[in-house]
């Protein structure tokens, strides 16, 4: 889980606490079976200790915080191996990042006259001359005018489908565009009284 949204997250579920950690640290201090376990049934959420997980300890009401979860989502940039959900083209010109260029590329449906494409770019956030090396070390064919960076020509930089590789993924976040959506998924729940529910 990040940081950010781990922070968030605690923020609003005072009453619990998050252990991440060693997966198999985690499961010997449960109990991997039934023999060792520290608490009848704790050997069931041992078991389900594979991959990105963590423990959840609340106070409040299983349903309340599997409701919380259920409903809690946030957008985040997309890591390399994600497959794209659209195809955004960086446009030849003057390189711009952030709401601005998210909004051009990704609003396909809205036929932008040159009027309102001039109107959308007002207050656009460009990116410091400085940056123009890292840039093109990533793939982007770019070049300084007038110290202002631009794009020599139209560029592909995602198309539908495609799974991004490591650079495709660093220019997205370069250029603000989150493609990807962070969730937690509740795997199972216990209660002190023994009760194991599975709930994926």
């Amino acid at each position: 889980m990040r940081n950010s949204y781990l922070k968030e997250v605690r923020s609003k579920l005072n009453n619990s606490r998050f252990f991440f950690g060693r997966n198999k640290v985690m499961s010997k201090a449960l109990g991997s079976d039934q023999a060792d376990e520290y608490k009848e049934n704790l050997h069931l959420v041992s078991k389900l200790l594979t991959g990105e997980v963590g423990l959840l300890f609340s106070n409040d009401e299983p349903s309340y915080t599997i409701d919380f979860f259920k409903n809690y989502s946030e957008s985040d940039y997309a890591k390399a191996g994600f497959v794209s959900t659209v195809s955004i083209t960086v446009p030849a010109g003057e390189l711009f990042r952030g709401d601005s260029f998210v909004s051009s590329v990704l609003n396909d449906d809205v036929d932008m006259g040159a009027e309102d494409e001039k109107d959308s770019l007002y207050g656009a956030e460009h990116f410091p001359p400085n940056m123009e090396p890292q840039l093109r070390s990533l793939g982007l064919p770019t070049q300084l005018v007038k110290g202002k960076i631009h794009c020599a020509y139209d560029y592909n930089l995602v198309s539908k489908g495609q799974i991004l590789n490591p650079k495709q993924a660093q220019l997205l976040k370069l250029f603000g565009v989150k493609l990807a959506t962070f969730k937690v998924k509740l795997l199972c729940s216990w209660k002190n009284d023994g009760s194991f529910t599975t709930l994926k």
